[in-house]
């Protein structure tokens, strides 16, 4: 079973794109704790493996997920021109403000504040803008551009029930997963060597994956993250891991789906499927760096994705971990 209480730690991190560090230390902590070997990529990403596994001529087997959430930065303080005491803000990626007062969170340099998000037309556009919770009180005096505003993390019990009910699961599922992992995969038998790796900003220029490619140059790739149900190709929270055939970042042959969809139902994993032609993952940096190895995205369907409550199924969770192991027993074709 996977440990709820590493998900708490992941979904209280205030984790932007290009301001991961809070969900790196946690990811290290958990990977170091399992006796695995760390590599910092500079900002871009951090891998661990077994120490073990360091000079051997094994394939390696990459498992990787994103660090960032959508969020804002600050890009000036606007004074009364909005509300008393704002600060004006530009998107990283594509947060989803769901009411005109979106219950937020700033972080500066003397820690962490709450804020009110908020958003105003213009034109065919809106801006963006937080200010203090409370009428008449002020933002930080050591507030700058380039601090960062997410939403407000989840109260304790969205995690705890059958539904998983919070923002940032996009993609703190997959860093969860990344954590967990870490603890069995001494035990593994695979002809891998297994490489765990996380990136920076996919939200937002997807930075991290092609660094993480270059460094690493693997055998085979299995990319997590999140995804959308999709009533219209039968794509829902609970049926199990979703595999991407077709999006911006990846094509899949119908003999690599079929391949997989062979090997978890071999071992009773149910399978989803889906095919767009847009959006992606970090699927798309392998390739774009040379790269002929095969790429897997492995997703977990959700709900709200962007918005203050995205919403999945932990079971789905557990049976992607299921999958990545039966995934990693045998050689890829």
């Amino acid at each position: 079973m996977l440990a709820r209480n590493t998900l708490a730690e992941l979904l209280a991190c205030h984790a932007t794109p290009g301001d991961e560090g809070e969900v790196r230390a946690v990811l290290e902590r958990r990977w170091r704790a399992a006796g695995l070997r760390i590599t910092r990529l500079g900002d871009q990403a951090v891998i661990a493996a077994l120490p073990s596994a360091a000079g051997s001529r094994r394939p390696v087997l990459l498992v990787t997920a994103h660090m960032d959430s959508p969020g804002f930065i600050v890009d000036r303080r606007i004074g009364d021109a909005v509300r008393p005491g704002a600060a004006g803000l530009v998107r990283l990626g594509y947060p989803a403000c769901t009411s005109a007062r979106t219950p937020g969170v700033l972080k500066t340099r003397s820690g962490r504040t709450p804020v009110v998000i908020g958003r105003r037309k213009k034109g065919g556009s809106c801006d963006y803008w937080c200010a203090p919770v409370s009428r008449g009180a002020r933002l930080p005096d050591d507030l700058e551009p380039g601090d960062r505003v997410c939403f407000a993390p989840p109260a304790d019990e969205a995690i705890r029930g059958d539904l998983l009910a919070a923002p940032f699961l996009d993609n703190r599922l997959g860093c969860w997963l990344l954590a967990e992992l870490a603890s069995s995969l001494a035990a593994w038998r695979t002809p891998f060597r297994i490489v765990l790796g996380a990136t920076a900003a996919e939200e937002l220029g997807g930075f991290g994956a092609p660094v993480l490619a270059r460094h690493v140059q693997p055998d085979a790739v299995i990319v997590l993250d999140a995804t959308y149900a999709a009533p219209e190709q039968r794509v829902a929270p609970g049926g199990g891991p979703v595999l991407t055939l077709s999006d911006a970042s990846v094509l899949l042959s119908p003999a690599r789906r079929d391949w997989v969809r062979g090997r978890l139902a071999a071992d009773g994993i149910p399978l989803q499927t889906e095919a767009y032609d847009f959006s992606g993952t970090d699927a798309r940096a392998f390739p774009h760096q040379g790269l002929a190895c095969p790429v897997l995205p492995l997703l977990i369907a959700t709900t709200g994705n962007h918005t203050p409550r995205e919403t999945a199924d932990p079971r789905d969770a557990e049976q992607t971990a299921a999958a990545i192991r039966c995934l990693a027993a045998e050689p890829w074709p």
